[in-house]
Parts: structure tokens; sequence; C-alpha cells
């Protein structure tokens, strides 16, 4: 069977695979059909491993650490649950298998939809270099509602200081003054009040710098103080100016100036300067103070780092509009700022729409009739 390519113009030749000449002829039809409507497409056999080490070193090393992370874990699962020998293998009856495991190994379903929509994006590319012809059909989660979205919750103010005073009783110190003691527990406690009054990222914080412009930095020299931060620091991979609310500023304004070098946060190990903890340290450290404290923020978890994060957008929802809200939480897109913080709380958005009826003391016509205009009569109008 001879045909000519519509896109490179050159004849090709294919096998129809059939000695009977009724069969082939069908086959001539069918391929002769798909050429005239723009459908054929001969069939790519890209075998997965080739397909893994491209992406990974083609495609991956240019998206944020994070994410490079996620990635790999989802390819580990497909490997896991589908062992496909080529990208062919992946069709919608073995990814909705896959969907099924992961619901079997007690994922959530925002974390199943985060490893498809991770997966999707690589068949995506896949297909862009003609590794693979189509990209099969992905599985329809049902809608994960917002407020299950979140894996911890907002804290309050209270729960918060709870944190604060069970922080001695979790960094503990053995054979050391009493200054010493000190100086550790409050390392911490500052911390903890830097996370609540900024809302960094845990890892963001870590990289806060009073002096590194390589790092995150800050910026008191023009009007409003200013977070500097570059781009492979930071989630949304971008080089942003983004401000800084007035009480995390008055925070740390009130570091001396002669203290003002280094990193801004160092949450003492009890073991000298030298021994920073590493972020994963530091987060289960911030949550082991979260159980002390007994601030449970779900059926199965207590209050971690993030939640303080929580707490200072779930604060500043409810003051400013949401494109500034997206700025201050440093989300990649208005739809993270919208799903997980913007009209999440309807109490606390009729009690601000009562709190605004009251302060400008309203007396609409539906709730006093005597303020309703005199509608003049049809006979006034009668000579």
């Amino acid at each position: 069977m001879r045909w000519t390519d519509p896109e490179s113009g050159r004849e090709k030749r294919e096998s129809t695979k059939t000695n009977l000449k009724r069969d082939a002829e069908r086959v001539q039809r069918a391929t002769e059909k798909e050429l005239n409507e723009g459908t054929y497409y001969k069939i790519v056999k890209t075998e997965w491993p080739a397909f893994r080490e491209r992406y990974e070193t083609e495609v991956v090393p240019g998206m944020a650490k994070s994410t490079a992370k996620m990635i790999s874990i989802t390819f580990n699962h497909v490997e896991k649950y589908i062992n496909p020998q080529s990208l062919k293998q992946l069709n919608g009856n073995s990814l909705s298998k896959l969907v099924k495991k992961l619901r079997e190994r007690g994922l959530k379903e925002v974390s199943i939809k985060d490893y498809l929509a991770h997966l999707h994006s690589a068949l995506n590319w896949a297909k862009s270099v003609s590794l693979v012809n189509v990209v099969p059909e992905f599985p329809k989660l049902k809608r994960v509602r917002s407020e299950k979205a979140m894996k911890g919750r907002p804290i309050t103010l209270e729960e918060f200081e709870r944190m604060l005073d069970a922080v001695p009783k979790v960094i503990k110190m053995t054979g050391s003054s009493k200054e010493d003691k000190a100086r550790v527990v409050e390392s911490w406690k500052f911390y903890l009040r830097g996370l609540w009054f900024s809302g960094l990222r845990l890892a963001e914080s870590l990289e806060l710098y009073w002096d590194r412009e390589d790092k995150l930095s800050l910026d008191f020299s023009g009007k409003y103080p200013m977070l500097r931060i570059r781009a492979e620091a930071e989630k949304g991979n971008k080089d942003r100016l983004l401000p800084i609310v007035p009480e995390f500023a008055e925070f740390l304004q009130q570091v001396p100036k002669e203290e003002r070098f280094g990193p801004v946060f160092n949450p003492l190990s009890g073991f000298g300067d030298r021994n920073k903890p590493i972020a994963m340290t530091i987060s289960k450290k911030v949550a082991k103070i979260g159980k002390k404290a007994n601030v449970k923020v779900s059926d199965d978890k207590f209050a971690s780092a993030h939640d303080l994060r929580r707490s200072f957008g779930e604060r500043w929802a409810q003051l400013i509009m949401p494109q500034q809200l997206m700025q201050l939480m440093r989300h990649e897109s208005m739809e993270t700022t919208l799903r997980f913080y913007v009209g999440r709380n309807a109490e606390k958005a009729a009690e601000a729409i009562y709190q605004a009826f009251e302060a400008r003391n309203i007396n609409s016509s539906f709730n006093n009739p005597e303020n309703e205009p005199k509608a003049e009569t049809e006979q006034s109008h009668n000579p």
C-alpha cells in the first residue's frame, strides 16, 4: 500500500499485513479515509524508561524543586501500579486502575488529582515531541470541596498563644545554663511569631536573610518595606518584589540594627549556633509544639508551620482584595487564592456584611415602609 504523506510530501509504503485482497482493500480504504480527514497517524512505540529519562533531563530541570519531587513521586506510582513497558500502555483503563490503587493506599482526592495533573502534563509534552500520538482520556475525579482541600486549618490567636507557651516543654536542653536555655527557647518563639506575622512558607522562612541579595531578602529602603524573592528560591518560580504587612515590618524592626545580619530566623538546636536544624527537623519540632499545645487542625493532625501561614491568609482575606491577597500569599494563580481563602468562611463574610450595615446606620425601605417614596397618584396627573 502506497500514499503521499501530507506533512512531508514524501511517498510512504506500508504493509497491510494480509494476503487476502479483500482485507487489503479494506485497510486501504480506511487509511485513505483517515488521510483525507487528517486523522491518520502511525503508531509510535516509545518505551516508558526512555520517556521518563528524556522528561527528567529535558523538562524537569527547569522546574522548582518541589515540582520536580512531585513528578518523581508521580512516575514512581505509575511504575509501581501500572508498570508500563511503553507509553501506549497508559490508557483510560490503566489510569483508572492507578486511581483505584492510590485510593486504596488512603491518599486524598486532592493528592490524586495533583498526581494525575503532573502525569497529564508530561504526556502532553510527549505528544508535542512525537513520543506518543494521542494523550489518553484521564479519569474525571469528583470535585474536591474547597473546605476539605486544606490538610489543616487556620488557627486562632488563643491557639497560637498556647503554642508559644508550649515551646519550653518541647525545646529542652540538658546540661546547659539557664541563660542558654532561655536563648534557645526565645529563638523558637521568635520563629513562630515570625511565621504568624509573615505568612511565609517554612522553606521561605529559612531562606530569608537580612543582608544577602542572593537569598530572600528584606528591603527597607523605600517608602514601604518589601520582600525580594529570587525565582529559584520561590514556589512561583519568578523574581518578585512583594509588600510586607505592617505587623511583620514592626516585628522585624524590633530587632536591634546591630543584630540584623545573617538569617532572619535561626531557631537554635540547643547544641550551638553552628548546628542549625534543617527544614525537616524544624517542621517536626513545630508539629510537636502544636501537639503539646493540643491544637488540633483535623481529626488526626495537630497544628504545623503551614497552619500559621493559613491563619495569616485567613486574617488578611477579610481586609484586602483577592488580587492583593494573591500577591501577599505569593500564589502562582488566582485560583489557589480563591479556592483556599476567598469566600471560604460564609459566617465571617456574613458578620462583615452586618457590621458594615450597622456602621452605616442604613434605614432602608425594606425594614421601614414609611421610608418608601410617595408615589404620585394617577389622578394628580389628570387635568
